[in-house]
């Protein structure tokens, strides 16, 4: 399966979140993890942000920037997504940086975006672009039962 997982939903990869049970299944073999380029800076800006509130140590933040780079198989060039996230933006009246995912999304066939931005699926729903776009724990739940039928 691949999922194209936003910044909102790979933090919970490396901070305590209560989604951090839901994103563990991303990381296994069976998924091919895609994103823009976009993350790295979304998910550094986060770290940085719970290193100034004391949520996690420098430490910790820099090991999950290292571990980022290893875990996204593909990284897409938001250049090539730009303009297809600025008329998505324009659609659902969000940011370009969230539709930038959404973007990457329908630029991959056979995808799903993952993300815990409420606010954003909730615009993308309203707007008839909600269909590939999945919370964590959706999809956590559909991959479980889809390996579940897979093994009988």
């Amino acid at each position: 399966m691949i999922y194209v997982v936003d910044a909102s939903a790979a933090i919970a990869w490396f901070v305590p979140e209560p989604e951090h049970v839901d994103a563990d299944f991303l990381l296994g073999s069976s998924v091919r993890r895609v994103a823009p380029d976009l993350i790295f800076a979304e998910v550094a800006n986060v770290l940085r942000r719970k290193v100034r509130l004391g949520q996690i140590t420098p430490q910790q933040a820099v090991d999950g920037l290292t571990a980022l780079d290893h875990i996204i198989d593909v990284v897409l060039p938001s250049q090539a997504l730009v303009k297809s996230a600025f008329e998505l933006s324009r659609k659902l009246d969000h940011s370009v940086y969230d539709c930038i995912y959404l973007a990457a999304t329908l630029s991959t066939d056979d995808s799903f975006l993952v993300t815990s931005d409420m606010k954003f699926l909730t615009k993308a729903n309203a707007a008839g672009e909600g269909g590939r776009i999945r919370t964590l724990e959706t999809a956590h739940a559909l991959f479980v039962s889809e390996q579940e039928n897979k093994h009988g």
